[in-house]
């Protein structure tokens, strides 16, 4: 897991405006999941994010496995994570043992999900990534979605 100074970052959720076929993955017999696909920007570059939200079923170990290896297929680059557990101002996802991720950039990822989804307009919002709870001040400047790691956080762009 890599960490990093600059936790001001723009999140861009790149799913259709309708759900289409593409943004959902089965799980098991009938049930699917849907799979929000994020991308978190900061002054240094760009990463995609995969959030597999399993939400208001469970899902096993055998079928994020199966899931994580679906999706490396077609998106060798991106971080997968699975929602597994949601509530008024929390959040909690899981990784794979082995995933690189930045964990400020899924933190942010996840937060701007629950805002901009309207399930949540907790501030701010807390997201237990595996062990570690991170804590994000997502907000939308009228053009696009800001996270920031601290409340009244300057409007600078991330140049």
């Amino acid at each position: 897991m890599e960490t990093t100074q600059l936790n001001k970052v723009v999140v861009t959720i790149n799913n259709h405006s309708f759900w289409s076929e593409q943004d959902f993955i089965r799980v098991i017999d009938d049930r699917y999941s849907l799979i929000y696909r994020v991308n978190v920007c900061t002054a240094t570059g760009e990463a995609e994010h995969l959030v597999v939200c399993s939400l208001p079923h469970s899902i096993g170990q055998a079928e994020r496995g199966a899931i994580n290896r679906k999706l490396r297929e077609t998106n060798a680059g991106a971080t997968i994570s699975f929602y597994i557990a949601d509530h008024e101002g929390w959040a909690q996802v899981i990784t794979a043992p082995d995933e690189e991720f930045n964990l400020f950039n899924l933190a942010a990822a996840i937060s701007v999900i629950k805002k901009s989804c309207g399930w949540d307009e907790s501030l701010p919002v807390a997201v237990k990534i595996n062990d570690t709870e991170v804590h994000v001040w997502p907000r939308f400047d009228g053009q696009h979605w800001i996270a920031e790691d601290r409340e009244g956080a300057n409007c600078e762009s991330l140049s």
